[in-house]
C-alpha cells in the first residue's frame, strides 16, 4: 500500500512534458478527444455536433458506430439527405437492435415505410426495448387505417405484454379519424388486457365525450380518480360536464381539483373565473385568470381582469392593467379600444385620442373605434376633426344611430346649425325611439331652440336614475327647471351635476338663495 501511494504521488508531481506519447498513441488520443467532443455536442444539442462527428469519422473511417451516430443525428435534425452517405453502416457486420432502429428511423424519414417496418421488426427480434416498440407502433399508425390496424393487431398477438398500449394506439388512430365505434372497441380491448392502465380509459372517456355521452365519460374519469390517476386534464373535463348540466357546486369542486393538480391549468382557470363572476366575487375571478398558464400571452384574459377590477370599483387599477396590456400586446386592437375607453372615463382625452388614432391607422374599418374617437374629439372640443370622423361613419352607415345622436348633441351643445341637429336626432330616434340618451338630446335641442315646454315634457318622461348617473342629463333637467323658475327642482338636479359639469356649476351659482 505504501509503495502504491508513492507511485501515485510521483505521477501527480511529475511535469506533464515527461509523459511523451508515440505516434500511435497520439492518434488514439486525438480520436478519443474528438469522439468525446462529438458526444458532448450531441448531448447539448450543439448545432456543430454533426460536423464534429464527421471530423471524428475521418480519423476512423470504418467505424460502424460513428456512422450510426451520424445517421441518428441527421434524422433527428430532419435531414435524411445528410444521412445517406453513412447509411451503409447497416451492411457492416452484425447489427444490434439499436442499429436496426436507427436504420428504420432513417428509412421512415425517407418515406420508405415498407423497408422501415422490416428494420423495426428486426430490431424487435433482438430487443423488447419500449422505445423501439413505441417507434414501431408510431410508424404503423402512419399507414392507411385498415392496414395499420391489421399490422398492430398482429403485433399485439405476438407481444401480449404490450397488447394494451398497442390496442390503445389503434383506438387513438380511429378516434383521430372520427370512427368512434371502432375506437371504443379497441379501447375496450386495451382495458381488458390491462385493467389498471389509465391510457385506454382516457381514450374511452374521450370517445364518450365526443359522442355526447357525458355521464359515461364521468363514470370513466371517476374510475380513474379511484385508481389514483386523476389529473388536471381529467378533472377540468369532469368540471365542464357538471357545468353543462348546471351542477355548479360539483363543477367548481372538480375545477378546484384540477387547479390543485396544476395551478396554471387553463380550462379550470377560465371556468373558475366564470363561476366566481356568477357569485359576483370579482376579486377571486381576477385571481383565477392571473394564475392561468397562458395569462402572460392572452390579451383577452388581461381585458377580462380589467373588467373585474372595474366591477370592484377600482377604476385606477383597471386602467393600469389596460395600460400594461397595451404595452405588452402592442398593436392589439381590442386592448387599444378598451384602453381608450378607460382613458376617456378617467378624463384623459388627449391620451385616448392618440390611442384611438393608432387603432384606426391599422384598422380603418373599425366603426366603434371611430365613433369613440369622435366622442373623444368632441370632449377635446376639436369639432372639425370630430365631424370628419362622424361623416366617415355616416357615409358607410347612414342610419348609425349612435353617430347621428353624437353629431346632433354636439351641435346642440354648441348652439350651432340646430336645424341640422334636429334632422340628425330625428333619424336616430327613428332607429331607436326608446333610447333615453337620444330623447335627452332631442330635449336639449328643443331647449336651445327656445321650446322650453317641449323640452320639459321630454325630460319629465326620463327616469330619475338617468340623472343620478349622468351629469349632463341632470344638468339639462336643472337648466329647464331654472328657465321655468322652478328653483327647488333646479337646485335638486344642479346639485347632482355641478361637480362634473362646469355649466351646471355656473348655473347653480345663479340660483336665488332659499
Amino acid at each position: 500500500m505504501k509503495r502504491f501511494l508513492a507511485v501515485v504521488c510521483c505521477f501527480a508531481c511529475a511535469p506533464l512534458c515527461a509523459l511523451s506519447l508515440d505516434g500511435e498513441s497520439k492518434r488514439e488520443a486525438k480520436l478519443f478527444n474528438s469522439f468525446l467532443s462529438s458526444v458532448y455536442a450531441l448531448r447539448s444539442n450543439d448545432a456543430k455536433a454533426f460536423s464534429k462527428l464527421q471530423k471524428t469519422l475521418a480519423l476512423q473511417p470504418d467505424s460502424k458506430y460513428l456512422k450510426r451516430l451520424l445517421v441518428s443525428a441527421a434524422v433527428a435534425d430532419n435531414r435524411p439527405d445528410l444521412a445517406a452517405e453513412y447509411a451503409d453502416f447497416i451492411s457492416a457486420g452484425e447489427n444490434t437492435a439499436d442499429d436496426w432502429s436507427v436504420y428504420g428511423a432513417y428509412l421512415w424519414k425517407k418515406g420508405d415505410l415498407a423497408a422501415a417496418r422490416e428494420a423495426y421488426q428486426q430490431a424487435l427480434k433482438q430487443s423488447d426495448d419500449l422505445r423501439i416498440m413505441f417507434q414501431y407502433v408510431t410508424l404503423l399508425s402512419g399507414m392507411a387505417p385498415a392496414q395499420a390496424a391489421a399490422a398492430l393487431e398482429e403485433l399485439a398477438a405476438s407481444e401480449p405484454d404490450f397488447a394494451s398500449p398497442i390496442y390503445t394506439e389503434i383506438g387513438n388512430l380511429f378516434l383521430q379519424r372520427g370512427d368512434l365505434n371502432l375506437a371504443l372497441g379497441y379501447f375496450n380491448k386495451a382495458v381488458e388486457a390491462a385493467p389498471l392502465d389509465p391510457s385506454p380509459r382516457l381514450g374511452r372517456g374521450e370517445v364518450y365525450e365526443k359522442a355526447s355521452q357525458y355521464f359515461l365519460m364521468l363514470h370513466e374519469f371517476e374510475e380513474l380518480e379511484k385508481m389514483g390517476f386523476g389529473n388536471a386534464a381529467t378533472y377540468s373535463r369532469m368540471g365542464s360536464v357538471f357545468l353543462l348540466v348546471k351542477d355548479y357546486p360539483k363543477a367548481e369542486e372538480y375545477f378546484l381539483k384540477a387547479k390543485a393538480d396544476d395551478n396554471g391549468d387553463v380550462p379550470s382557470a377560465y371556468f373558475l373565473s366564470l363561476l366566481a363572476e356568477q357569485k359576483e366575487d370579482y376579486a377571486r375571478a381576477a385571481d383565477y385568470l392571473k394564475d392561468a398558464a397562458d395569462y402572460q400571452t392572452s390579451a383577452s384574459k388581461w381585458l377580462q381582469v380589467s373588467f373585474y377590477q372595474n366591477k370592484l370599483n377600482r377604476p385606477e387599477e383597471s386602467l393600469k392593467t389596460l395600460e400594461e396590456a397595451y404595452q405588452k400586446f402592442g398593436g392589439n386592437v381590442e386592448i387599444g379600444f378598451f384602453y381608450a375607453l378607460a382613458l376617456n372615463d378617467a378624463g384623459e382625452y388627449k391620451k385616448a385620442a392618440r390611442v384611438l388614432k393608432g387603432v384606426l391607422q391599422t384598422n380603418p374599418n373599425y366603426t366603434e373605434a371611430r365613433l369613440q374617437y369622435a366622442f373623444t374629439l368632441e370632449s377635446l372640443k376639436k369639432y372639425k376633426e370630430m365631424e370628419r370622423a362622424l361623416q366617415t361613419v355616416l357615409e358607410e352607415q347612414p342610419e348609425n344611430a349612435a353617430a347621428l345622436n353624437l353629431y346632433a348633441y354636439s351641435l346642440a351643445v354648441r348652439g350651432e346649425r340646430l336645424n341640422l341637429a334636429q334632422e340628425y336626432i330625428a333619424r336616430a330616434l327613428a332607429v331607436n325611439p326608446e333610447d333615453n340618451s337620444f330623447i335627452d338630446t332631442q330635449a336639449w335641442i328643443y331647449f336651445k331652440q327656445g321650446k322650453i315646454a317641449e323640452a320639459a315634457d321630454l325630460l319629465d318622461s326620463l327616469p330619475d336614475e338617468l340623472a343620478e348617473r349622468d351629469a349632463d342629463a341632470a344638468y339639462h333637467k336643472g337648466a329647464v327647471a331654472f328657465e321655468r323658475g322652478e328653483w327647488e327642482e333646479a337646485r335638486k338636479y344642479l346639485e347632482l351635476s355641478r361637480r362634473k359639469n362646469k355649466e351646471a356649476a355656473r348655473l347653480y351659482k345663479r340660483l336665488p338663495p332659499r
